[in-house]
């Protein structure tokens, strides 16, 4: 019988026997076992915990799976068609693409999802995140736009926007205010303003979301390596990235070995590590075989902080909603960072904000003053959280 969650996790005096069950649930190797110990969930602190962390689905296989009953909280948020609806578009919009000479990469959502977990239902995701090349954004912009896609704002010609995005941001958000789709234009990956096209230097693969419809994402090293970045530059502050992880690992026949080496190897040493450690501790995930943590401050500060964001109010409270959520995103974002590139794109985004919704619309010479205007800003906003809570709607301004 295995294990419902790691030991240490287990037995720690403030994990609720909630917050367990759902961590057993995301454990690729690990499910819930039954025993009595998870017969009287509550079912609102177990659905609020779920949805906190974005792995609904998988919590609601363990309860079927189990014979439980689904709380009517839980199933109010279990939305079975939502992957199956993003598939869909996600091969709308490669058929769109391609159709002008555009080669776009899906980062995350359906395919991972199909790579992770061998099912697209099994992962809960949202957005679309699309990466086309820095020359091609300005055309895949006017292709979306239209396609229907608007600015989260709604107003202005998406296509200008992301010109004048570019210098300042890796990516603009959109939605289709007919489907509700959101997607991720992306032309870099992260905030490396040195950043090599993808196509340059990885390799991609091909997933099928549907009967002969393949779209490409990275080939799974690189994956791994960008899934292991994305979730420490954000203090993991959701349990679905490392489970992510655990299942990427999970699948590799040589324990994970090939996907370390891999990192190591792309300079995310100490977001994998991150990932290794903490997927260890919430689902009991064994470390590949030649892992070795290594002997850094800076890790050892980026699990502690990964932790506390990932068991605040219990598992249930949102970073988002926090005083601290920019600020602890910009901290995840300089303990990952292991390249000039990296702080020099760090730099910019803690002095110039592409979110700021007149900063795309401002000259160059502008946004050279911007840093006067933005510093005294945050730390204002900073003062005002003390004292509010933030909706959980808005988007991250350090995101």
């Amino acid at each position: 019988m295995t294990a419902p969650v790691s030991p240490r996790l287990a037995q720690h005096p403030t994990i609720s026997v909630e917050f367990a069950f759902v961590c057993a649930c995301a454990a690729p190797l690990h499910p819930p076992r039954t025993d009595d110990r998870y017969n009287d969930l509550d079912g609102d602190t177990l659905a609020a915990i779920a949805h906190r962390h974005q792995v609904v689905p998988l919590v609601v296989e363990a309860l079927k799976r189990r014979t439980l009953s689904i709380p009517p909280a839980l199933a109010a948020r279990h939305d079975p068609l939502a992957p199956l609806r993003s598939a869909r578009e996600a091969i709308r919009l490669h058929t769109l693409l391609i159709a002008d000479g555009i080669e776009p990469i899906f980062l995350k959502g359906s395919t991972l999802a199909m790579l992770a977990y061998g099912a697209i239902q099994r992962r809960q995701f949202g957005d679309i995140d699309l990466l086309v090349r820095p020359t091609d954004a300005r055309r895949a912009a006017r292709l979306l736009e239209d396609a229907g896609y608007r600015t989260l704002g709604g107003a202005g010609d998406l296509s200008e926007r992301v010109t004048r995005t570019m210098p300042l941001a890796k990516d603009i958000a959109i939605r289709h205010p007919g489907n509700r789709q959101i997607v991720e234009l992306h032309w870099r990956m992260t905030d490396n303003l040195q950043e090599r096209p993808v196509r340059d230097c990885d390799a991609l693969q091909w997933v099928e979301l549907a009967p002969g419809a393949a779209v490409p994402p990275l080939a799974t090293d690189a994956l791994f390596a960008y899934v292991c970045n994305h979730g420490a530059a954000h203090l993991w502050a959701r349990l679905r990235w490392l489970a992510d992880v655990a299942a990427l690992l999970a699948r590799e026949p040589d324990g994970g070995d090939r996907l370390w080496n891999a990192a190591v190897a792309r300079r995310q040493t100490r977001a994998a590590a991150s990932a290794i450690l903490l997927a260890g501790r919430f689902f009991g995930t064994p470390p590949p075989p030649s892992f070795s943590a290594p002997a850094s401050l800076r890790l050892k500060l980026l699990v502690a902080l990964s932790r506390r964001t990932i068991e605040a109010g219990g598992g249930t409270a949102e970073l988002a909603r926090s005083r601290w959520r920019g600020w602890a995103e910009m901290t995840g974002k300089l303990l990952v960072a292991s390249s000039a590139g990296d702080l020099a794109g760090w730099t910019m985004r803690l002095l110039v904000s592409a979110s700021d919704e007149d900063a795309a619309d401002r000259s160059r010479f502008w946004l050279a003053l911007q840093p006067l205007h933005r510093i005294p800003k945050l730390l204002k906003r900073r003062r005002l959280r003390k004292h509010r809570i933030v909706r959980p709607t808005e988007r991250s301004d350090m995101r």
